[in-house]
């Protein structure tokens, strides 16, 4: 891995460091060269983006901060701050504002300045922040809610979560307790770029606590809870290893995060590939999209958006998902193997055992229907001819930037390996469906819509003549292979109209309206869509 060197297209002053818990943390996707940039936020783009901004709020906890701001700093009471969003700038879906609604009254609801963890603790308006000053100007901060007890010997942070507590990083609980306990307070900077001006007296408290709070249900995790002097413990074993690995950064790893990266006009990591998504150029705010994502905006433009925000979700997968995943999970691990042996027969589930666990857990009779899927596979494995094969990737994050529709298409293959210098895309589906509702596998998984294009473009470099994509249909009674050329004139033009009549509409979309239907009952989201009527009702009926 390499060491994070400003990258010429980025200008400003690379002197000031500033390190957050969300620097380099649990974010969906962490890039070390994104995480370094992030940390030098004197640093901007010498030409930046002329494209506009989204119309709807896509920041989750956005609102729900500024409702708790009103709150417990402007002295309105929960209602009359929760009125205001209607006229919020930029605006608010309406799944969105009902989530907000739940969160806060939910936070509040559990204690608010109390959170359910702490007893008499005020909120506190201004920043904690650490400056040092070692070759460089390092400050370190928090951007989670703080409060104090009225002694100042207490001082608390506390992080909100969308839905469950579900634990911080140690390298970002160290830092966050570090700066509760040696923090000086200050106002929050009027440009990102200008250092935080601390005031008043250096002394800090006696003790400090970190600590979750679930906005789905209300529920609290303490995550630190200590003395000064075991803060500073606690952040010299791992604080400091963390804001080391961040600043010092490396090599790119294009991911999810690229949207928010100002590296990525310039990023060489990233493929430019216009009309990917088969759209004409046009001006539009910068957008992320998967298969998946057009899929359900496809279904419901306002479950995309919600899925999007990373809302509290209801249990998303039926008893048939959960066994594709399973099956997914176990070839997955079998491929991951040294030297990529082909599968076999002994490389399966007994007929004796319940092979199936965890999140993928189903019933007995699930998991032998399931067996007899994975030894299916074993005819069809990939790997019979592994002589051939020089690289293989398990389940990859593949990141291309279409700079006509002004997207970041993310793809996820199964399976993605490299034969004989070309790259080929190998997909698994399970079904027990005799037939699909469509003749071509095109119309039937758009994922390899997505994947015909990219190979054929040579997204991925490697030979496109010699690319291929492989679809392997598993069923209880058999394995079904279908092989799609990328370089076939037909084939490619019908996968660009399939990608161009599943992204034509999302492109356009601004609003997110609901689509309400059958779909509602078991829409992951549904919850918070108003438009929904039907998520709870009883089926009253089949097909």
């Amino acid at each position: 891995m390499g060491v994070w060197q400003k990258p010429a297209w980025l200008t400003g002053d690379e002197g000031l460091l500033r390190i957050g818990p969300g620097t380099g943390g649990d974010e969906e996707h962490t890039c070390p060269s994104h995480a370094a940039a992030k940390a030098r936020p004197a640093l901007f783009p010498a030409h930046r983006s002329q494209l506009p901004k989204a119309v709807l709020e896509t920041f989750t906890l956005g609102p729900v901060m500024e409702v708790i701001d009103r709150v417990e700093f402007g002295g309105d009471s929960p209602e009359a701050a929760l009125a205001a969003l209607a006229s919020r700038t930029p605006g608010l879906h309406p799944g969105h504002r009902r989530y907000a609604e739940h969160a806060v009254r939910t936070y509040l609801g559990h204690g608010g300045a109390a959170g359910g963890a702490s007893d008499r603790l005020r909120p506190v308006r201004p920043y904690w922040v650490v400056q040092r000053e070692n070759g460089k100007f390092w400050e370190m901060y928090a951007w989670w809610r703080r409060y104090e007890s009225a002694d100042g010997l207490t001082r608390e942070f506390r992080r909100l979560r969308h839905g469950t507590p579900k634990g911080s990083t140690p390298g970002e609980i160290a830092i966050t307790a570090y700066v509760a306990a040696r923090g000086r307070t200050a106002p929050w900077p009027r440009k990102w770029r200008n250092k935080f001006q601390p005031y008043g007296p250096s002394s800090g408290p006696a003790r400090v606590r970190v600590v979750e709070v679930g906005l789905g249900d209300g529920r609290h995790t303490v995550e630190f809870d200590g003395t000064v002097q075991e803060a500073e413990a606690f952040y010299a074993e791992h604080g400091h290893p963390h804001v080391t690995r961040v600043v010092t950064g490396g090599d790119p790893v294009p991911g999810s995060s690229c949207i928010d990266c100002k590296q990525f006009t310039g990023c060489a990591a990233v493929p430019r590939t216009p009309g990917v998504l088969g759209l004409p150029s046009q001006v539009r705010p910068q957008r992320k999209v998967s298969v998946s994502d057009l899929r359900y905006h496809r279904e419901c433009p306002a479950q995309e958006l919600l899925r999007g925000l990373h809302l509290p979700k209801d249990d998303e997968y039926s008893s048939a998902a959960k066994l594709g995943q399973a099956v997914h999970a176990w070839i997955e691990h079998l491929h991951q193997r040294d030297g990529w042996p082909a599968c076999t027969v002994a490389d399966m589930p007994t007929e004796a055992e319940n092979w199936t666990s965890g999140r993928w857990q189903v019933s007995d009779e699930e998991a032998e229907t399931g067996r007899q899927m994975l030894l299916h596979h074993v005819s069809a494995c990939p790997f019979h001819d592994a002589a051939l094969i020089d690289q293989v990737e398990t389940e990859p994050l593949r990141v291309v930037h279409d700079t006509a529709a002004q997207a970041v298409v993310i793809a996820k293959p199964d399976l993605l390996y490299r034969e004989d210098g070309a790259w080929v895309w190998h997909e698994l589906k399970t079904t027990r469906k005799a037939r699909w509702y469509h003749d071509d596998p095109l119309e039937e998984y758009p994922q390899l819509a997505l994947a015909v294009v990219l190979l054929a473009r040579g997204a991925f470099g490697g030979d496109p003549a010699g690319s291929r994509v492989e679809v392997e249909v598993l069923r209880p009674t058999g394995s079904h292979p279908y092989v799609i050329d990328p370089t076939d004139p037909d084939r490619l033009a019908k996968a660009m109209a399939v990608l161009r009549k599943y992204a034509g509409p999302w492109r356009e979309d601004e609003t997110y309206e609901a689509r309400p239907g059958r779909h509602c009952r078991w829409c992951p989201v549904s919850r918070w869509c108003p438009s929904n009527t039907l998520a709870h009702e009883p089926e009253t009926g089949g097909e």
